[in-house]
């Protein structure tokens, strides 16, 4: 088993970039909760619109058979990956710092976080081909794990959960047609509970300082952080 290098694989950023990096990131997060609060507006009368927002699996699967492949193989691919690589990049700019980070922020997720990180070396591919979430990209770009592999790599594994949930779309259309229905019937309801749920949501969330704006402010500060130590 090879131990990995996680010091920085590039220079320390400049202000203006880091503060690029995490600004589009923050706004993709933010898109995400438009895009739970308004879904049921959108899945019928705008699913392209919808997966822009949030290209969650559900909405994938709610909205893949009223989008051509074409729209929904390459635009989804594209809202699932597009902040990919700006954590990979994070990763690349602080190394063992933004991997330890992870490791602080979710202590049950810790112990398979150093599982990955003890085998990257030498199944890291597999790995990204399975999932490339947000600590996956860190510890890819931490390791030094070359971004045109990884994006080709991110790209293949994205495009066939897409072609799952497409599958999933095509046996289980008759049931979903009928749910986009109902929803359509009660659309107002609806989405004013949609509204409600990620409202008092992200209010708990933001409480505990748990939601995904909340960590990426936290991540911020923490380089920041360990930068001014000696």
């Amino acid at each position: 088993m090879t131990t990995l290098d996680l010091e920085p694989t590039w220079p320390p950023p400049r202000r203006w970039h880091r503060n690029a990096a995490f600004g589009i990131i923050g706004f993709t997060i933010v898109l995400g909760w438009i895009g739970d609060a308004l879904w049921a507006s959108l899945v019928d009368r705008h699913p392209l619109t919808l997966i822009l927002l949030n290209a969650k699996p559900r909405y994938l699967v709610l909205t893949v058979n009223q989008l051509d492949p074409w729209t929904y193989y390459v635009v989804g691919t594209a809202r699932l990956l597009v902040t990919k690589p700006l954590v990979w990049l994070v990763g690349g700019w602080y190394g063992q710092r933004a991997v330890n980070w992870v490791e602080r922020r979710s202590e049950r997720g810790a112990p398979l976080m150093r599982w990955v990180e003890r085998h990257f070396a030498r199944w890291g591919w597999a790995v990204v081909l399975v999932t490339s979430n947000n600590a996956v990209c860190l510890l890819a770009g931490a390791s030094g794990f070359p971004l045109l592999w990884f994006m080709v790599l991110a790209v293949a594994g994205t495009v066939v959960r897409l072609w799952i949930f497409a599958q999933v779309g095509d046996i289980f259309s008759a049931p979903i047609n009928d749910l986009i229905e109902l929803v359509a019937r009660h659309r107002l309801p609806v989405m004013m509970a949609s509204v409600a749920v990620v409202v008092i949501g992200l209010y708990l969330q933001h409480r505990s300082g748990r939601s995904d704006l909340d960590g990426l402010a936290d991540l911020e500060r923490s380089m920041d952080d360990d930068s001014e130590q000696p």
